[in-house]
């Protein structure tokens, strides 16, 4: 008489595995070792592959059509106090919204139009082109994913800039030696920003250099100094956001935390001028005193 015996079934995909198998995914791990991992912990190994395949088609779907699901980071509570209105040094600012994780304001009113004009009236006269940061190898560059021209007006280099600074500090608590000079950009009809992150990517060999200068990039904020005709919004792809440009408004986001990590769901682009022209005003602002 035969004895039957009987094969244990394989452990069962829990939540914790499917987890599993979806982070290893996002990180880039092969699908040989996540198999080995598997088969160790007693996996059958045609149930495992079977796993592997089905986990990596629905990751990979989703890391295509919404990305921001698949983030682990944890934002900080907003930097930016509640309420409709909120008094910033000189002057009165009205918040349109504020959403969280990831962390974006919008303001009305932070500059008058009167210091908007000023502010491209002291810019014109000296823009170029404009750069970004060689990720490779430090520095800047000129690039095809940046089609405007700019210049920058150094912490309190004149009344106007002195008078903005302070009032960017009281509205977000970060104090003024923490913030980059502020930048002064130009778009005419087709220019624009390809979507791109503010912070420097601890990955990347360039941004060691940057880093030095006062840490990472904590926040953003993008003043618009006119109201374009047609186009050039901010839009955020990974959070179905779009800021459209209108005179003394300001976008505000924040994209590293108290542990160390950004938050790869702040990339943003300016979107091409259709119309008319652009000009905006941005602050970058560091987790340490800003020195170069």
């Amino acid at each position: 008489m035969s004895v039957a015996v009987s094969t244990p079934p394989p452990p069962r995909l829990s939540p914790d595995w499917q987890d599993w198998l979806a982070g290893n995914v996002v990180r880039g791990c092969s699908d040989a070792d996540m198999l080995a991992a598997m088969r160790a912990a007693g996996f059958d190994e045609q149930y495992a592959r079977v796993a592997i395949t089905v986990v990596r088609s629905m990751t990979e779907r989703v890391q295509a059509q919404a990305p921001s699901m698949l983030v682990d980071y944890q934002a900080d509570p907003l930097r930016i106090a509640q309420g409709n209105r909120i008094r910033a040094a000189d002057r009165d600012v009205s918040v349109s919204f504020t959403r969280f994780s990831p962390n974006v304001a919008l303001f009305a009113n932070l500059l008058s139009e009167q210091e908007c004009d000023k502010l491209i009236q002291l810019s014109a006269g000296k823009l170029r082109r404009s750069e970004v940061v060689d990720r490779a190898g430090g520095g800047v560059q000129v690039s095809g994913v940046r089609t405007s021209e700019g210049t920058y007006f150094q912490r309190g280099e004149n009344a106007v800039v002195q008078r903005l600074e302070q009032r960017i500090a009281a509205l977000t608590g970060i104090p003024v030696e923490q913030g980059e000079p502020l930048q002064i950009l130009h778009y005419g009809v087709g220019g624009e920003y390809l979507p791109h992150h503010d912070y420097f990517d601890p990955a990347d060999p360039g941004s060691a250099e940057h880093l030095q200068w006062g840490g990472q990039r904590i926040a953003t904020l993008v003043m618009y100094l006119n109201d374009v005709d047609a186009g050039g919004q901010t839009r955020f792809p990974d959070i179905d956001l779009e800021v459209m440009p209108q005179r003394g408004s300001a976008v505000y986001f924040e994209y590293f935390n108290q542990a160390g990590e950004v938050d790869p769901r702040c990339l943003h682009a300016g979107m091409p001028v259709l119309r008319g022209e652009k000009w905006i005003a941005t602050k970058w602002m560091r987790a340490h005193p800003y020195h170069r």
